[in-house]
């Protein structure tokens, strides 16, 4: 059963412009379950849709699906990341990422009352119990902005780690988890390690930096009843980036699954030092489900669902069976055992395109998901453990080669047994802020960094060698044959995935201000940057000075590959891509190993010869001078 909304945008109706899709990423229900806020990325909108479910032909019949209506909707920033409720239910909650507000709108009418300003890249939200209080995640800023809502303030801010993405409150109202998608920096031979913060609702501080080894990209955060505990589910990606590439077809190059956190203390809620966490697998020996998301209970606890976005799969677990699990097997083995899930799934069902967020009505009879890439949303019969009926929200029907391209970017399907997608190790378009061990001619050496996709569109050749001339080459055979290990893209598919990679923005900088003007520390960090000579004078050569690697009309890189005296003692060559400068303040870890983790490391820990531009003569002062300037890129 498909319900529609809005119109068709039919084929002969293509022009030049892009459709503007919808890209549903977040929702919400009210606490009465008959209506569902959507937020969409793609038209900036937040829209409410009324649920109705039709009674059955007979008293003994199931109960049909629920009938969606859209009944209004209301323009909100630019780039909606999430929304939540306040405890009354009388305001609804935006977040805008690329804008830095949060929009405050009421329910009733449906307009928005005001416009809050917030971090940077404002994602996760949620307000305390007694609503005199708003947390957002701020993902670019790396922090939490902490909002007084009667005076429409914000009164402080609280440092996480890197990309804050979901927040939630916990039940009893004591603590506010932040789930973060990029691991801590941290040496780039050493495993990831993630972060889970916990704040304090009553003093507004930061409580507890819950850590998850070996895993990143912690998403949705679900809490279980008190009941049952109130243990917490966050889906993960562990990634196995210490090892040699080739175990791809061996399985378990990439696992997906989700940390069980217990929060220490009686009823787990008095103190939080000591929490425990578990970390079990969704995975199947011979199959694997990438790109987990999205999770809620039941109300019950009875049943957890998570979303896979890049398997396009929605997992039913039995929590029975899962505790159940836990107990039987140690703790130390759970993270890599793919033999788990078969123990507590009981149904993987299809969903649209890219399921993100799910929600699970009050009476616990349906779960509703948001698919980003095909604007629908999924409802699910949880008690049928079937799909009751999709929702077409009403973008446009037209799938062009970037909608197609972005769809293939987000499938895992072309990856052997489902191990990853593109979207796996750049997260949000983005990096992973890992370094991998590529298979090379000679296996494990030449460690790399990820790189970011943002912006990439003309900045080839490609790979840390500078080997790949074009992404036709960077994605074609070279995916399928050392990564995906699999056939990989066909040459239209090929073509469609590239136009979009080329499409990547870059977000706006924030460094910069708007009107373009420097600063006077940005100014005096432009001077050093085009420098020709030392302080006392002495010529810099040409082949030493930054603007020739990097020329400003180029998207600050050469195209070309240099030698600047950062191999490693693992690495066969010495001559690396000089990768572009745009938005580089996001890009830690630096180097093509990583091994700077910070800007400043760049130029005070690994050129001590002055191989990498001509630093030793700076003093402090200039060289936070010529980073303010970088970040303004």
């Amino acid at each position: 059963m498909c319900q529609r909304l809005g119109t068709e945008v039919h084929a002969e109706e293509k022009s030049t412009i892009e459709p503007e899709y919808l890209n549903p990423v977040d929702l919400t229900l009210s606490s009465d379950g008959r209506r569902l806020y959507v937020v969409c990325s793609g038209d900036d909108t937040l829209r409410e849709i009324a649920l109705s479910t039709l009674a059955g032909p007979t008293a003994s019949a199931a109960p049909a699906a629920p009938s969606a209506q859209l009944v209004r909707q209301v323009r909100v920033g630019h780039r909606p990341r999430n929304v939540a409720f306040s405890p009354d239910g009388k305001t609804l909650y935006v977040s805008n990422e690329w804008s830095d507000t949060v929009s405050e709108i009421d329910a009733a009418t449906f307009t928005v009352r005001r416009t809050l300003p917030a971090g940077w890249g404002p994602g996760g939200l949620t307000t305390d119990r007694a609503g005199k209080t708003l947390y957002v995640a701020n993902g670019i800023g790396n922090d939490i902005s902490v909002f007084d809502l009667k005076q429409g303030v914000e009164v402080k801010r609280l440092a996480t780690e890197r990309y804050p993405h979901q927040v939630a409150l916990s039940k009893d109202g004591r603590f506010v988890y932040v789930s973060n998608i990029l691991p801590h920096i941290s040496p780039y031979d050493q495993p990831p390690v993630s972060e889970l913060t916990a704040i304090d609702t009553r003093t507004q501080t930061v409580a507890d930096r819950i850590i998850l080894p070996g895993v990143i990209e912690l998403r949705q955060i679900a809490e279980a009843p008190p009941r049952l505990g109130g243990y917490l589910l966050v889906p993960f990606m562990r990634p196995k980036n210490l090892n040699p590439l080739v175990r791809v077809e061996q399985g378990g190059m990439l696992t997906h699954g989700m940390a069980v956190v217990q929060p220490a203390g009686p009823a787990g809620r008095v103190a939080h030092n000591g929490s425990r966490v578990t970390e079990v697998l969704l995975d199947d020996i011979d199959y694997y489900y990438a790109g987990t998301y999205g999770a809620a209970f039941t109300p019950d606890g009875s049943v957890a669902l998570v979303t896979s976005s890049e398997a396009r799969v929605v997992t039913l677990i039995d929590t029975a069976r899962l505790q159940k699990r836990l107990r039987q097997v140690p703790a130390a083995e759970l993270a890599n055992r793919l033999d788990s899930a078969q123990t507590f799934v009981v149904r993987r069902l299809p969903t649209g395109d890219d399921p993100r967020a799910i929600v699970v009505s009050p009476d616990g009879r349906y779960a509703y998901i948001a698919n980003r890439l095909d604007d629908s949303l999924t409802v699910v019969d949880v008690p049928r453990q079937r799909i009751a009926s999709t929702v077409d929200l009403g973008g446009p029907k037209l799938i062009t080669p970037l909608r197609h391209g972005e769809r293939l970017f987000h499938n895992a399907s072309y990856c052997f047994q489902g191990q990853f997608a593109c979207a796996t190790c750049h997260p949000e378009k983005h990096l992973d802020g890992l370094a991998w061990n590529l298979e090379t001619p000679k296996l494990g050496r030449d460690r790399v960094a990820n790189r970011t996709l943002r912006g990439i569109a003309e900045t080839a050749p490609y790979k840390w060698n500078g080997r790949n001339p074009d992404l036709e080459t960077q994605c074609g055979w070279r995916i399928a044959k050392f990564l995906f290990r699999s056939e990989g893209f066909s040459t239209p598919e090929l073509k469609d995935l590239v136009a979009f990679l080329k499409s990547i923005a870059l977000a706006p900088n924030r460094h910069l201000a708007r009107d373009g003007q420097l600063t006077e520390t940005q100014e005096r960090g432009r001077q050093i940057f085009f420098r020709t000579t030392t302080n006392d004078g002495k010529e810099i050569p040409a082949g030493n000075r930054c603007d020739t690697c990097h020329p400003a009309n180029s998207h600050y890189t050469a195209k070309a590959s240099f030698d600047v005296g950062t191999a490693a003692k693992f690495d066969t060559a010495g001559l690396f891509d000089t990768p572009q400068l745009e938005r580089v303040y996001q890009d830690a870890p630096y180097l093509h190993n990583g091994e700077a983790l910070t800007l400043e490391e760049i130029w005070t820990v690994f050129n001590d010869k002055d191989t990498h531009g001509v630093t030793s003569d700076m003093s402090k002062n200039q060289l936070n001078d010529l980073i303010e300037y970088l970040k303004t890129l």
